[in-house]
């Protein structure tokens, strides 16, 4: 699912050919009997693989949700009304690695669907625009968004956060609804799509002016972002110079003595196509980090985890060996577990021929009717991680933010546990207790073509007992980002860390 949240929230490097084409999805209306098979075809998928279909709301409650909807499903339906019933019913999961798109190739939609072409940024419950994709000069970086074609923005959030996938109850993984590319489709697939929106915006000055602005194909916007002067400062610092970093970083601040920077921006495995050079190549980044940040004597490490929508588990298990203050070795998930070890729908899966064959070898069944996965030698019991012996020593500071998810959530919750450190920024966008992951289930419904994708295993992290389950991992020191940040190119949570760092420890 990495991949698929980079490809939402941040700017899409997609082709700059926009074709005047029609969206044929909006004259489509399905009929009773194709929308009751494919929505009992998803209900078997969901009931047969989903291991967290239950993790939040009993079995009796979804049991009558799923019924109720199928009793609704009587009468002809627009079908982007259809898709709106599937993704509610997602989002009542409450699961960030479950999701549907209107169709398997609805990155193409980006060439075609004609969206909202402002490039949107969500600051505490308010709308900002961060980069103007039109050519009207008016509207500028750091107007704040009031309404939409007559809707206030506060009604447009209720709505588009009732379809998001996220862990459990986190709110901050919502606001990506809000954000960027997400925030059009969004916009498009469950409220309206007009050729033209009406705006109101407050501008830097607190003024209130209203502007029309023409729906437009992404790549219009795309060449409007690059080519509209008022998005020039704002191009330069958060587009170009972005794609030009490597995506693991280890930098050391000058305004801040014996302090080392470190930047994940994912744990992508950096062409990895295995687990295994996965961790191979992120232990040599580490261990050549470790030797710089011992050269240079530092006694403080700021990891930055913001924005890092995850990847390869076990990179997040190798990071955290790298940090550990104990000497004993800690296990990172205390079980993980499948409730199927044979379903026609594994053939739908992102499982090898090879890992396909062997799944009863590698699933233990439980006298529950479910299947822990085997930890390599241990079987049943938890697989323990021993620290490195070069890992850093010193005092550590993560930043985090509600787009820190996946495996970058799963890290968060285990270094919290273990007290690596201090945690600030926001609340992670990964539940502390677990979530769904692993391998994936990807389908297309067979009348609608609506595409669905399902996790199979269910993740326990060994964070032992939490306070409230369905939350991400929660900072030690909350800091926000204001519009400022953004408009001036500053970093309130880094300067925070950097003032801990300076005064004297208490």
């Amino acid at each position: 699912m990495s991949a698929l949240y980079r490809i939402l929230f941040f700017l899409l490097p997609c082709s700059l050919h926009a074709q005047s084409v029609r969206d044929s999805l909006q004259t489509t209306v399905l009929q009773p009997a194709d929308m009751q098979a494919d929505f009992r075809y998803f209900r078997r998928l969901l009931e047969e693989t989903h291991p967290g279909l239950y993790r939040y709301t009993p079995k009796v409650a979804m049991q009558a949700k799923l019924d109720s909807i199928d009793g609704t499903l009587t009468k002809p339906m627009p079908f982007y009304s259809f898709y709106g019933t599937i993704e509610a019913l997602i989002a009542d999961i409450r699961c960030a690695h479950t999701h549907a798109f209107p169709t398997k190739e609805w990155r193409q939609g980006f060439d075609t669907w004609k969206t909202f072409p402002l490039f949107m940024l969500p600051l505490q419950n308010r709308s900002y625009v961060l980069f103007n994709g039109t050519t009207n000069p008016i509207i500028r970086p750091g107007f704040e968004l009031l309404r939409i074609n007559g809707r206030d923005m506060a009604s447009i959030q209720q709505i588009l956060y009732r379809y998001h996938w996220a862990d459990g109850y986190i709110q901050t993984s919502k606001q990506a609804s809000m954000k960027g590319a997400l925030f059009a489709l969004f916009y498009y697939w469950f409220i309206d799509r007009p050729d033209t929106f009406q705006l109101s915006f407050r501008t830097l000055t607190g003024d209130t002016i209203q502007v029309d602005v023409p729906a437009q194909p992404f790549p219009t916007s795309l060449k409007g972002y690059r080519k509209n002067p008022v998005n020039k400062q704002m191009i330069g610092w958060y587009y170009q110079k972005k794609e030009q970093k490597h995506p693991w970083r280890l930098l050391f601040p000058k305004d801040v003595t014996q302090t080392a920077y470190l930047r994940i921006d994912g744990f992508s495995g950096e062409g990895a196509t295995s687990n295994e050079t996965a961790v191979a190549r992120f232990r040599a980044f580490m261990d050549k980090c470790m030797a710089e940040i011992g050269n240079r004597k530092a006694r403080n490490l700021i990891v930055d985890l913001r924005d890092n929508p995850g990847g390869w588990d076990s990179q997040g298990i190798e990071l955290l060996t790298y940090l550990m203050k104990s000497d004993s070795a800690v296990a990172y998930y205390a079980r993980q577990h499948s409730i199927t070890d044979s379903t026609d729908f594994i053939r739908f899966s992102d499982l090898s021929e090879a890992d396909r064959s062997n799944i009863k070898n590698e699933l233990i069944p439980e006298p529950d009717g479910t299947f822990t996965l085997r930890q390599g030698d241990s079987g049943r019991g938890p697989k323990r991680y021993t620290p490195k012996p070069n890992r850093f020593r010193g005092q550590v500071y993560i930043l985090m933010n509600g787009q820190s998810a996946s495996t970058a959530s799963e890290f968060l919750a285990l270094a919290h546990a273990n007290n690596v450190g201090l945690f600030i920024g926001e609340e992670s966008g990964g539940a502390y207790e677990g979530g769904n992951g692993g391998s994936f289930i990807t389908l297309e419904l067979p009348h609608s073509k609506i595409q669905v994708g399902t996790p199979l295993v269910y993740y326990d992290t060994a964070v032992g007992q939490t306070a409230t389950r369905g939350r991400g991992t929660r900072p030690d020191y909350t800091v926000p980002i204001r519009l400022e940040n953004i408009l001036e190119h500053t970093d309130d949570q880094l300067d925070f860390v950097k003032k801990l760092i300076s005064e004297p420890r208490r």
